[in-house]
């Protein structure tokens, strides 16, 4: 029976612990070390529970804490849609873990789940993971970051026969298997299970992320550089409405407004006009009045319009780059599984071009990605593309458009895309692997046109003032030079 801890239990246990004492500079490690062993495998479980909730963690719905005592090597159990799909094993120790360390703790687990054999239900889609406090050693490493390829040549040998056997003579609860060890049946699941691991360097830079986390296990103390306090001093500045200006284009904007007087200054929500008198504009109303305004609308919806032609190109530049050659052409993935980068990175990033677009309670319905988290769009791309793929799959090819030369074309691309795939099955089964490799690059892409995106956006038209202003010009100039590389 498993023994799962509640949500009360754990927010109890969470705020009793004692907090190490921690430098918040952004690039120094947490002290897990010298937390207890409960608080690491606490921190570890909210962490987790977290990180599932924001789509972090592709395949995996749930994670349940267990007791911490005789929980047979799992101190965190994790399900996809109600099925056990993995574990998290926490190891708090200030040293590095050795690779036999690491391959005993595995084996130990393994051996659990021969005696309950719901421990590990499908070790083909199960996924074990080690959390350290420290880190591995190197060799030890070397073993996790290659697993799959470093077990094989690790249960040939008799190493892994005699590291099951010490296992077996270390702990009573098998007891059982001593007169003939599994050695067989453990070194077989153990070449199908994956095996991954996080040390304190990843672990930081996760909880960093989260302040709540950050101070529930830890006494933060926090140092600021003068940058940082700088920008402390702006937005407290701003609170209170008084603005700090020390970026050159808005003290350039501040000399061109600051001189207009009230009564010529017009806002109008999404554009705002000054240097222009109320009674000009009550001379402009009707048609003229609608013409300015179409105008403005106009160039807004034609740069909004070409921003999303940039989103699509720089989209299939980073797709051909970080998919295509580094995913695909090196055997990584599958080619059936390209597809859901496209239509998902649009997706998602054409949200930062319409968030200014309408009221945010209204975007949802009239684009449902607002909706939507990360593993909810792949999920909406992925039915999608096999609905395609069944129909295509069948012989049926109406959906096709074009041409007979552009279907016949058309045709030979999904060929390739499906080659090796008997079925749809097949494709589903291929998919859900490939996307555990493609989401952090898709993650990866989406941040890097992000850079080049703001979710504000403004323009300002000015009269030809500028032209005398020298600094004005050479800035003029220096931008001409930069767009022209």
């Amino acid at each position: 029976m498993r023994k799962e801890i509640s949500e009360e239990q754990i927010n109890i246990e969470s705020k009793a612990g004692f907090k190490p004492l921690t430098i918040e500079s952004g690039i120094t490690l947490l002290p897990f070390s010298e937390l207890g062993d409960r608080e690491f495998e606490l921190l570890t479980y909210l962490l987790i529970q977290e990180e599932i909730a924001s789509a972090e963690h592709f395949g995996i719905t749930n994670i349940s804490l267990m007791q911490g005592v005789a929980e047979r090597g799992r101190d965190c159990v994790l399900y996809n849609q109600g099925v056990i799909c993995g574990l998290v094993q926490c190891k708090k120790f200030s040293a590095r873990l050795s690779k036999p360390l690491v391959m005993k703790e595995i084996i130990k687990f393994v051996l659990f789940s021969r005696i309950d054999q719901s421990l590990l239900p499908a070790p083909e889609a199960f996924e074990y993971k080690l959390y350290v406090s420290n880190d591995l050693t190197e060799p030890a490493i070397k073993l996790v970051n290659s697993y799959s390829f470093e077990i094989i040549n690790e249960t040939e040998g008799e190493t892994v026969d005699n590291y099951i056997t010490e296992v077996i003579s270390e702990y009573e609860s098998f007891a059982g298997f001593k007169q003939e060890p599994p050695l067989d049946e453990v070194k077989e699941i153990l070449r199908k299970i994956k095996v991954t691991y996080s040390n304190a360097t990843d672990l930081s830079a996760r909880i960093y992320k989260r302040d709540r986390l950050l101070t529930l296990f830890f006494n933060v103390k926090t140092i600021v550089d003068l940058a940082s306090a700088d920008s402390l001093i702006r937005n407290a500045l701003d609170d209170y409405g008084l603005k700090y200006l020390t970026d050159q284009d808005l003290k350039k904007l501040q000399d061109r407004i600051s001189g207009t007087a009230e009564g010529n200054r017009i806002n109008l929500g999404f554009v705002d006009f000054f240097g222009y008198s109320k009674e000009f504009f009550r001379f402009l109303k009707g048609e003229r009045f609608d013409e300015v305004i179409r105008t403005v609308m106009k160039i807004k919806y034609l740069l909004d319009r070409h921003l999303l032609d940039f989103i699509s190109s720089k989209i299939s530049e980073l797709i051909l780059i970080h998919i295509t050659k580094a995913l695909l052409n090196q055997g990584k993935i599958h080619a059936f599984s390209v597809g859901v980068a496209a239509p998902y990175l649009l997706k998602r990033l054409t949200m930062t071009i319409l968030a200014g677009s309408m009221p945010k309670d209204m975007l949802p319905k009239f684009y449902p990605q607002f909706a939507l988290s990360k593993q909810q769009l792949v999920s909406e791309v992925a039915g999608v593309l096999f609905d395609s793929s069944e129909r295509v799959m069948a012989g049926d090819y109406s959906q096709l458009v074009g041409s007979p030369e552009d279907i016949e074309f058309k045709i030979r691309i999904y060929a390739h895309m499906h080659q090796g795939l008997k079925g749809i099955d097949d494709a589903v089964e291929v998919f859900s692997k490939d996307m555990r490799i493609i989401q952090p690059t898709l993650d990866k892409i989406e941040d890097e046109i992000n850079v080049l995106l703001e979710k504000h956006r403004t323009v300002v038209i000015k009269d030809s003032s500028f032209f005398d202003d020298q600094e004005q010009m050479q800035a003029f100039a220096d931008t001409i030079r930069a767009i022209d590389k």
